[in-house]
């Protein structure tokens, strides 16, 4: 994994209280992702099958970038024999250790994948103004 972006595997997995009853467990789902990065890009490509563009979120506050999605539970007639297909929430937080243009930040999703693309910003070079006294 690139130094640009740190891995955060603090997943809340929710628990209800004693006053609430939950009449069903929502999985939290741990989205695969590789993370590449070049000199003028960080690049992410995370796995969300089963996940509808308008259930995908992508959120960056100051340095953490997080990853969200929700499946839902197919309705399919018969008894259920055998699964390997899991539904829940997906759900990953990286830190991003380089600093990148937030709102130059673009995301696509297809065919269950999601691409990111976060420009790294530029140093800056201020020229200092020399006086003499």
């Amino acid at each position: 994994m690139t130094n640009a972006v740190l891995n955060k595997e603090t997943v809340k997995h929710e628990h209800p209280t004693s006053q609430e009853v939950k009449k069903e467990k929502v999985r939290i789902l741990t989205p695969r992702v590789d993370v590449y990065s070049d000199e003028e890009n960080i690049y992410l490509l995370a796995d969300l099958p089963g996940v509808e563009e308008k259930d995908v979120q992508v959120q960056m506050e100051k340095d953490q970038l997080t990853i969200s999605g929700k499946t839902v539970e197919r309705s399919i007639p018969g008894e259920l024999r055998y699964s390997e297909y899991r539904t829940g929430e997906y759900k990953r937080s990286f830190t991003v250790t380089e600093a990148v243009e937030e709102d130059k930040i673009s995301a696509v999703y297809k065919n269950g994948v999601l691409s990111l693309t976060l420009p790294k910003r530029k140093p800056q070079v201020k020229k200092i103004e020399v006086r003499s006294e």
